[in-house]
Formats: structure tokens, C-alpha cells, sequence
């Protein structure tokens, strides 16, 4: 069976393989329990669009459903008293009253009760689901019949097979003992596998009204005419431009603030000059923009409903769909022209204040060291080194870090000492004087916060390329190594005893071929160093030097918790060693810590040489009774440094992302909402997406501290602390019933609301690293998967909203 079948997480604990005969079958179901568990990610690109589809079918699901029920509410198909109305009614109560058995049970104040081994609460879900679904079940029966097309009843017998099919996989794992073979999964009977098919099923019964919702669009989408885009695009342009001088507000602010922006920014240290105005540049930009993008966008399509201005477009031949991508593409042009004069006036203002700091500093040193103010000349010198750090694209190259304590024991992490740090990336400490360390790890290395038992490997191989090129000694010298360790791997596999003889002879074949490689990777190693020794004796270092790979850059960015002052003037030190467990060759070295700055090494390259992408790097804090404290990014390899000006718009770029996804929520807002409120919608999506994501994070995993908005409310009023647990009174019972009810509505908001936070990444660039177009790309897809929904679904709301009338 192809190992890409089987998800190493789920069963890699597997203890006994299974018969030929289920093999297929275990094969099909693991691939309808992936595509239809929306617990369950797969990583890379296929477990993105697998997930993205997932939330878009269930959202499809529940705005397909609801559309049908509330025109049969309005058409008097149900809510008129009768049977089917009752059922209703009884979900409307058992939903609260479960809720509230459920945390009666959870505080004592009764002894659990189980019904037909079933538990109380249990059974009444399942009642209140199976009403709440059989009331609109029929309300959306009766209303298709008379208001509904063939391809809304074969929908509906879709979602049914499709409900069918999720409850027989469910079961049918079960029979299997799949779910048997998970690690940590107790047992599970053929309830469970009914209740987790039916979680299964609904996901397909999204998947059968999005293919629904695609067949409406497809015509749509075959009807759309540039030529009326860009005409709806440019009078939305002319709108923006005439009516409300947007472009030249924003402009005029900009100027204004960057006019005095040197008055008031000044860097507590000098070093960090770069990265105050980069942060501050991009903060204004990014908050310039989004204002802008939240007024206009949800406020022109209202208004335009609200003046009957719109009424002159849709009785033309123009699409519904045009009206809202041609708004789009007009605010993004527009968009478009403020981001690139924001990108050049900002590029030219840090030239001729940062990289002008930069030279006056350079002068310095050298009139300094001309003077023979040899310690004053090297304070200056490293002054600029920093600045000029952050002036830059530098593409690091990390490892995996986990810690030793101070008797040499392993661990996740190391020392907390107390200090407010971000959750992102904790920073851990070290001891100094004992063996305690920090271990960076590069290669194919387990992470170090996943279970012992269950490992899970991280990639983190370094592309020995990037330092050793070929042409150079070193990199022909590894190139020798890298064969050398292709030849032993192809003649292990030689010297299997079960082997084929086909394969026998392929491997025969690739020996000899690999063979003849290694004799030319020698040849041209042998003839490079012998170029290079001629250089030497010569005396031309320079050309020598080009024959050799460039030194080795490792950075690192270490903090001091200091217990004692120690002595005024003397640095800490730390031990750091390389260790190139492949080849067998080691570094050493001890350097004091600059606190607040870029610490830098140079080591010989030839520590990389036959390393086969693995590497080990320990760090130690030399200093007793002092600690040193680092986080995974604070040391990596530099790889290389990129030029600053591109990489400045690249962090503008997840700026206009996110302008994009705003226009695409203002114009989807604009669709059936008032002005005013379309206007305050679209600003709550940009408060949740950009500042309370995290908390939406946490109300998903239910990780509150100090429980919902009701507990919370209650700890507020009492003064109590939030870890402690609340006496439960009627008060609190009831408050936490309100939780049990609120908190999983809102943690579906994790799903709708965009993730503002992940395309902004211009705090990458304030700190001098670059943004990879890889990341880029991925950033623009995600992009893409918020604000195409959102304009889809402005566009059917349009549709079947009547405007011209």
C-alpha cells in the first residue's frame, strides 16, 4: 500500500497489519474519514485546499438550508402548528435544557443518568438534533416543490446519499477496528461509529450543495466581460476619486506624519534606528489603507442602492457578479497606486535618514581610526554592522532547539525565569557554569514537544549548496562526500538477501554509474586544490581566496538574565561548538554576549564538508550565576543577504492582501446591509481578524482561562482569580449553561472571520529578514481563499436581492 495513504499521525502506531481483502476497503474509508473529519489536517497544499473546502461546503450547507427555511417560514410552509412545527418547538427547548443537564451533572448537583446505556445528555442531543432536523427537513421539502428546479431536488436526494455514505464509513471502521488501532482511543461501539458517521456525512452533505452553489456560478462566471469590469472598476475609481477625496486624504496624512515622524521616533539604542522607522513606516501605510478600504468599501454600494443610482447599471446587460468584482477592482487599483507611492516615498525618506545615519557613522570610524582611536573606530564600526543588519533581506537558515538542564538532562525547554514574553515563541534560559546547554539541530530531527512514543520529524536539512558552491574546494570536497554516502546506501540495498534480481541489476547499473561520478568529483576536487595551493605559493591570496568557499555566518541574538551585577565593564561569555557528526570535524569557540545586538561568527567553511545537511550547535553560558536566554530564531545561518528596497515592498505587499480582504467584506457587507451597519460589520471583521484572532484561537481549543463571557463576568463582579474554581451556585450553574451555549457559536467564528495577523508580515522586514516569494505565494492563496467566498456571496445575495424596482 503507498505509505502516502496513511497519515503518520493517525496510524503509525499500528501494531498489526491488516488483511489483503480490507485493504482496499480500509483504503477508501481512510480517504472518506480525511476528506470528511474537519478535526483532521493533512499538511501541505492538498490538506489546505482539502480543509478550505471543508469550511466553505459547511458554510454552503448552513446558507443553502437556511435560504430554503426562512422562504418556507415566509410562505407559511411551517410554523403554522403542525406536527412537524412541534418537533421543532421540542428542539428549541432540549437544546438549553441538555446544555443545562449536562452542567448540573459537571457540578454535582445530581448523579449522572444513563438510558439505554446511553447518558442522559446524550440522548437528548440526539433527540433534539434529530427534531431540529426533521422540522427543516420538511420545511425545505414543501418549499422546493413549489419554488425550486430539478437541480434543487437532486440536491436534496445528494445530501441524503451523501448523509448515507458518511454514516456507513463511520460504522464501517468501526467494523474494521480502525479506530481500535489509534493510539490513546478507548473503545468504541457501533453508536459512536453511527454519531462520528453523521459528522462525516454532514461534511459531504457540503460538499453536494457546493457543487450545487459551482454549477449556479459557472454560467456566471462564463458571462463576465472584462470590458464591463474594468468600466464598473473605473467609475468606482472616478467615485472614490470625486466624492470623497479619498486618495488625496491619505496622501496628504501620509505626507504630514512622515514630515515630523524624525521628531518624535527616537531608538533607545542606536542599533535599532532601522527597525523603529521600518516598523513605523509600515504601520502608517498599513493603517492609512485599511481606514480608507473600511470607509469606502461599505459604504458605495448602499448608497447607491439608497440614491437609486444603482438602478442605471442592473437594467443594462451587466452581471451581478460584475457589479461586485468590478467594485473590488476598483478600490484595489486604487489600492494599488497608494501602496507603490507609499513604497517609494518610504524607500527614498529611510535612504536619506537611516542609510544617511549609516554613512555619518562610517565616517566616524574612519576619521577615529585615522586618528589612532582604535576602540572608539571599532564601537562605531559595529554601530553600523547593526544598522545596516536591518537594512538588509537576510535569509536564515534555522534549526530545531531544545535544551539540556543543569545535570545534563533533556527537555522542550529551558528555564523560565519569570519574564513577560510572547507565547508565539517562548524564550527559555539557561544556567551558566554547569553543563546545562542550548542545542540547535539541523537535518532530519524529531520535535522536541512531541511525544517520545509518537515523534514527529521536522525538516530542518540544510541545503549544503547555499554554502559550499561548486568550483569552490570545499564544495567539490563535499560533493565527493555526498557520492561516497549514495554508493554505501545503493550497496546496503545491494546486500539485502530478499532482493529481485530486475532490481539486482538496477542497482548494478546505478553502482557503476555513481562509481564514475565519484572519479570525476575527485579528479575535479584534486585539480581545485592544487589550483588553490598554486595561488597560495604565489602569493595571489586573493585568487586562493575565490577558490574557497566564503566563511561560514552564524548570528545570534541572546539575551542575560542577570542574578548579580557581577563585575561593571566585564561581558558574559558562551561557549558555542559545532559538530559535524557525518564527517566527524568539530568548531569551538567562546565570545562575549552582546546584549540587544547581533552577535556574529565566522567559522571555516569546511565544518559543513560531508555533513549531508546535519548539523549540531551548543550553547553554553560560560558566566556563573548569570543565565542566558534564547528562543528557536535567535541563531541561525546566514545564507545570504537580499536586497532591502524589494524586500521593503514585498512587506507592503501583505498589506495590500489585506486591503484586498477588507474590500471583499465591505463590498460583501454593502450587498444587504445599510450603510451604517455594513460599515460597523466590516470593522468588527478587521477587529477579530487583526487584534482577537488569538482569541478566537483559544475559544476553539476551549482554552479561556477563567471560562466563558458569563464565568468570566462572574470572576469580575466577585474578584475571583481565574484559576481557581467557582462554587457552584445557581448563579454560576446558570453562567456556565450560557457558556455551554455561546462559546461553540462563537468559536465557529475562527472559520469565517479572515486571519489579518498571518499576511502581515512587515515586522519580518522591520527586523532585517526576508520574505520569501514561497511565503509570499502562500500568503496570496490564503488571501484568495477569504475573499473570493465573501464575493461569492455578495454576488448571490445581490442576485435574489430586488434593487431595481
Amino acid at each position: 500500500m503507498p505509505a502516502f495513504l496513511i497519515p503518520p499521525l493517525l496510524w503509525a502506531q499500528a501494531e498489526t497489519a491488516s488483511p489483503p481483502a480490507s485493504q482496499a476497503a480500509q483504503n477508501a474509508l481512510l480517504w472518506l474519514y480525511l476528506a470528511g473529519d474537519t478535526s483532521v489536517a493533512i499538511p501541505g497544499l492538498l490538506g489546505a485546499l482539502l480543509t478550505w473546502a471543508k469550511i466553505i461546503g459547511l458554510v454552503a450547507l448552513v446558507g443553502w438550508v437556511g435560504s430554503w427555511v426562512v422562504t418556507a417560514v415566509k410562505e407559511r410552509f411551517v410554523g403554522v402548528g403542525r406536527w412537524y412545527d412541534y418537533l421543532g418547538l421540542l428542539a428549541l427547548a432540549l437544546i438549553p435544557l441538555t446544555v443545562f443537564v449536562q452542567v448540573i451533572q459537571t457540578e454535582g448537583w445530581i448523579k449522572p443518568v444513563t438510558i439505554a446505556g446511553l447518558p442522559l445528555p446524550s440522548l437528548m442531543s440526539y433527540v433534539a438534533v434529530l427534531s431540529l432536523a426533521t422540522w427543516a427537513l420538511v420545511g425545505v421539502w414543501k418549499t422546493i416543490g413549489p419554488f425550486g428546479r430539478p437541480a434543487d431536488k437532486l440536491t436534496l436526494v445528494g445530501m441524503a446519499l451523501a448523509l448515507a455514505l458518511g454514516v456507513g464509513a463511520g460504522v464501517g471502521m468501526i467494523q474494521l477496528g480502525m479506530f481500535h488501532r489509534l493510539p490513546d482511543m478507548p473503545e468504541m461501539s457501533w453508536r459512536d461509529g453511527v454519531v462520528h458517521g453523521t459528522r462525516l456525512g454532514v461534511t459531504f452533505m457540503g460538499y453536494v450543495v457546493l457543487a450545487r452553489v459551482l454549477s449556479l456560478l459557472v454560467g456566471e462566471l462564463f458571462a463576465v466581460r472584462a470590458r464591463r469590469l474594468s468600466a464598473i472598476a473605473r467609475v468606482t475609481l472616478y467615485e472614490s476619486n470625486r466624492k470623497m477625496w479619498a486618495p488625496w486624504v491619505v496622501l496628504i496624512v501620509f505626507g504630514m506624519v512622515l514630515a515630523f515622524t524624525h521628531w518624535f521616533l527616537q531608538p533607545p539604542r542606536a542599533a535599532e534606528m532601522g527597525r523603529l522607522y521600518v516598523g513605523t513606516l509600515t504601520l502608517l501605510c498599513s493603517l492609512l489603507l485599511t481606514a480608507m478600504v473600511t470607509i469606502l468599501t461599505p459604504i458605495s454600494l448602499p448608497t447607491d442602492i439608497q440614491q437609486q443610482t444603482i438602478y442605471t447599471v442592473v437594467t443594462k446587460p451587466v452581471r451581478r457578479l460584475e457589479v461586485v468584482w468590478g467594485r473590488m477592482l476598483g478600490y484595489m487599483a486604487l489600492v494599488t497606486v497608494l501602496v507603490a507611492l507609499f513604497g517609494g516615498i518610504s524607500l527614498t525618506y529611510l535612504w536619506r535618514t537611516v542609510m544617511g545615519e549609516i554613512t555619518r557613522i562610517e565616517a566616524l570610524s574612519d576619521r577615529a581610526r585615522s586618528d589612532g582611536r582604535e576602540r572608539e573606530a571599532n564601537q562605531y564600526s559595529e554601530q553600523a554592522e547593526q544598522l545596516r543588519s536591518r537594512m538588509a533581506a537576510r535569509v536564515p537558515v534555522k534549526g530545531s532547539l531544545s535544551f539540556l538542564d543543569s545535570k545534563g538532562d533533556p527537555h522542550a525547554m529551558g528555564i523560565d525565569v519569570g519574564q513577560e514574553q510572547s507565547m508565539k515563541e517562548p524564550r527559555s534560559h539557561i544556567e551558566g557554569a554547569t553543563p546545562a546547554a542550548a542545542i540547535w539541530r539541523y537535518g532530519m530531527v524529531p520535535d522536541p514537544f512531541s511525544p517520545p512514543n509518537r515523534p514527529v520529524i521536522l525538516d530542518r536539512r540544510i541545503d549544503v549548496s547555499q554554502f559550499l558552491p561548486l568550483g569552490t574546494v570545499e564544495g567539490e570536497e563535499n560533493r565527493v562526500f555526498e557520492i561516497q554516502a549514495q554508493l554505501a546506501a545503493l550497496e546496503r540495498e545491494k546486500s539485502q538477501p530478499d532482493l529481485t534480481p530486475s532490481r539486482s541489476s538496477q542497482l548494478d547499473a546505478s553502482i557503476a554509474r555513481w562509481k564514475g561520478d565519484l572519479d570525476k568529483a575527485r579528479a575535479s576536487f584534486e585539480a581545485v586544490s592544487a589550483r588553490a595551493a598554486e595561488l597560495e605559493e604565489a602569493g595571489d591570496e586573493a585568487g586562493a581566496e575565490a577558490l574557497h568557499a566564503p566563511p561560514l555566518r552564524i548570528e545570534m541574538t541572546f539575551n542575560i538574565y542577570r542574578t548579580t551585577k557581577g563585575e561593571v565593564g566585564k561581558p558574559v561569555y558562551a561557549d558555542i561548538e559545532l559538530t559535524n557528526e557525518a564527517a566527524g570535524s568539530k568548531f569551538q569557540d567562546v565570545f562575549p554576549v552582546r546584549e540587544y545586538y547581533t552577535n556574529r561568527l565566522l567559522i571555516q567553511p569546511s565544518v559543513l564538508v560531508g555533513c549531508m545537511g546535519s548539523l549540531r550547535i551548543d550553547v553554553r553560558c560560560m558566566s556563573p550565576t548569570q543565565y542566558l536566554g534564547m528562543a528557536e530564531s535567535d541563531l541561525y545561518l546566514l545564507a545570504d543577504n537580499g536586497d532591502f528596497g524589494w524586500n521593503y515592498m514585498k512587506g507592503l505587499f501583505g498589506i495590500w492582501l489585506q486591503a484586498m480582504v477588507l474590500t471583499a467584506i465591505g463590498v460583501f457587507a454593502g450587498t444587504f446591509l445599510s450603510w451604517p451597519v455594513a460599515l460597523l460589520t466590516t470593522i468588527a471583521f478587521f477587529i477579530a481578524g487583526q487584534l482577537a484572532f488569538g482569541f478566537l484561537i483559544d475559544f476553539t481549543r476551549q482554552a479561556v482561562l477563567g471560562g466563558g463571557p458569563f464565568e468570566s463576568l462572574i470572576r469580575l463582579v466577585t474578584h475571583d482569580n481565574q484559576m481557581s474554581e467557582l462554587a457552584p451556585t445557581a448563579g454560576v450553574v446558570v453562567a456556565k449553561t450560557l457558556d455551554s451555549l455561546v462559546m461553540p457559536i462563537m468559536s465557529m467564528l475562527v472559520y469565517i472571520v479572515p486571519n489579518f495577523q498571518v499576511l502581515d508580515v512587515t515586522n519580518t522586514v522591520a527586523d532585517g529578514f526576508a520574505v520569501g516569494w514561497r511565503h509570499m505565494l502562500g500568503n496570496t492563496l490564503l488571501a484568495l481563499a477569504y475573499a473570493l467566498p465573501f464575493s461569492i456571496a455578495g454576488y448571490f445575495i445581490l442576485k435574489n436581492r430586488e434593487v431595481a424596482a
